[in-house]
């Protein structure tokens, strides 16, 4: 079993456009849109929880070196696993939008796609340490997921998604990794580009 593909399509359309919108960039609030899309499959009857720890993924350099980025030390990054045991991460596709702490200097020209699968390519790696729990203290937080869920609410509904056709899916235009090891690239073709200088340059040995 897996989350239906319209199904995927509907979410990560719907939790990317407002997290983004109302964040500026969903880059920086990966707990937000884990939360939204935990949210999001209550709707569909969907049991998910929010996940944290050490995470790592491969990015293509302006050189076109490939690097591991990612939060691992004393880092962690929050993503969502579902009960049909799937990694949904929707942030590893805009991850080129944030320059690394460590090397400010370096600019990434291709991450990985978004991932919603039970299957894990060797390009990302995720170390669970435990379920995640949302508390949110500040005034401006409370109103973004607020506002997020109010959205999720109206715009992610089994009324509004025919779970049992795959015609015509209205993808966000990021590339993603979907159930049964299927991609999804964009209107770029960016993971075209990113396999294509990784089965140049080979996989460089995980840091975590």
């Amino acid at each position: 079993m897996s989350t239906p593909l319209p199904v995927i399509a509907n979410i990560t359309r719907v939790v990317t456009s407002v997290v983004d919108r109302l964040t500026g960039d969903r880059v920086d609030c990966p707990l937000l849109v884990a939360a939204a899309c935990v949210e999001a499959l209550k709707k569909f009857g969907i049991e998910s929880r929010i996940m944290y720890g050490q995470v790592a993924w491969i990015e293509v350099m302006e050189d076109h070196a490939v690097v591991w980025a990612g939060c691992w030390g004393e880092n962690f990054h929050f993503w969502v696993a579902t009960q049909y045991g799937e990694v949904v991460d929707l942030n590893t596709s805009v991850a080129t939008r944030k320059r690394s702490h460590t090397a400010p200097q370096l600019k990434s020209l291709y991450s990985p796609p978004m991932i919603w699968s039970a299957e894990v390519p060797k390009f990302y790696r995720y170390i669970p340490e435990g379920v995640a729990e949302l508390e949110l203290t500040d005034e401006r937080d409370k109103r973004n997921f607020e506002k997020t869920i109010a959205e999720i609410q109206e715009k992610c509904s089994p009324e509004l998604v025919d779970i049992n056709s795959e015609e015509n899916l209205d993808f966000v235009n990021e590339a993603i990794l979907c159930p049964g090891k299927r991609i999804l690239d964009d209107s770029r073709d960016s993971f075209k580009h990113f396999d294509r200088a990784l089965s140049v340059q080979g996989l460089p040995e995980s840091p975590i």
